[in-house]
């Protein structure tokens, strides 16, 4: 009986233990909140990440989607631009900033409904040479719309 009892206290302690753990990451939203912002480039002022890294639409996705069409060989050259934020936001930018489940885990931050990526040949912040790339793979103005000048 004796035996029993410390099973049991046992087995609750460690489930109650078990479940702290899982929920210590459940606290508050603590991701960065600014994750785009503006900068003047030869296409115009775009919207680039907070670090200064052009992001990019790419036209095969459809607006307001609750994913992304970019397979795990387009995000080979085209990683999604990711936040652990629910609630990220744009300095200077007109259309609004939300996100979707990113496919390899976090959120991907969206812009107008679009979800966003970079170009893994852009490898310092000012660089826009995904531009036009297949005619699919666009820059963003601040209201959110794609801009087809080249710039490059």
């Amino acid at each position: 009986m004796r035996l029993t009892r410390a099973l049991t206290a046992l087995a609750v302690s460690a489930t109650l233990a078990l479940t702290a753990a899982a929920l210590a990451g459940c606290g508050p939203d603590t991701g960065p909140r600014v994750v785009l912002k503006t900068a003047h480039s030869s296409a115009g002022t775009v919207v680039v990440d907070a670090a200064g890294r052009a992001v990019y639409l790419y036209s095969g996705d459809q607006q307001n989607a609750k994913s992304t069409s970019c397979d795990a060989a387009c995000r080979a050259s085209w990683p999604p631009v990711t936040t652990i934020s629910t609630q990220p936001k744009g300095d200077g930018v007109d259309a609004a900033v939300g996100e979707i489940p990113a496919p390899d885990g976090g959120y991907q931050v969206t812009l107008d409904g679009w979800p966003l990526y970079y170009f893994d040949g852009d490898t310092t912040a000012g660089m826009i040479k995904g531009q036009g790339i297949g005619n699919v793979w666009w820059l963003l103005a601040p209201d959110g719309q794609k801009i087809t000048a080249i710039g490059r």
